[in-house]
């Protein structure tokens, strides 16, 4: 098993103040954005040919060139099934997706990162993308990885990336990647 933090550049001051400014306790109103922005993020819009819904498994699944928007990130795949929290599971300002599994050529933006699988699970609660089959790939920019079975930890920030014992993990670092910012500021 190999892990491979995400190609970044060393940590600037600025980031480290973002990062302090992040942890701060938020006023009241602060909290009220906060909570409503999370809401608009966690929105999933879906486009199918088809669509089947299962109230008993509180699950819906797309079929036929499936594409998937959720914030920054956008998945196709020939199927998608998107599985809910239920009144009982849910906590208070979780979101309503608790698993999304894709199958079926399924390719992954977002933003800068590219991931390309025969199958793609992600898990909301813990922010979890794991990529598998033949040969699941990622890409940012012009650097990449592919393995048996890999693994993002967006909140975390890191990749791990596993071989099936036949086939090793491979990698390629561009240098020009490695000098871009990692984020870009949006404009207003």
């Amino acid at each position: 098993m190999k892990t491979l933090n995400s190609p970044k550049p060393g940590i600037t001051i600025l980031t480290i103040l973002l990062l302090a400014l992040t942890t701060l306790p938020l006023s009241a109103a602060d909290k009220e954005n906060e909570t409503e922005k999370k809401a608009m993020e966690s929105n999933l819009h879906v486009i199918s040919d088809e669509m089947i819904a299962e109230q008993s498994k509180s699950m819906v699944e797309f079929i036929g060139n499936v594409k998937a928007t959720r914030e920054d990130s956008i998945l196709l795949a020939e199927s998608v099934k998107v599985f809910f929290h239920t009144s009982e599971t849910k906590k208070e300002g979780q979101s309503n997706v608790k698993q999304i599994v894709a199958t079926g050529n399924v390719r992954y933006t977002a933003g800068e990162r590219k991931a390309f699988a025969d199958k793609a699970v992600y898990t909301a609660d813990t922010e979890v993308l794991v990529l598998t089959g033949e040969s699941p790939k990622l890409l940012t920019g012009k650097s990449w990885v592919t393995g048996k079975k890999i693994t993002l930890y967006r909140l975390e920030e890191r990749v791990m990336v596993e071989s099936d014992g036949k086939n090793r993990v491979q990698a390629f670092f561009d240098s020009e990647d490695q000098n871009q910012p990692t984020s870009k500021k949006k404009e207003e």
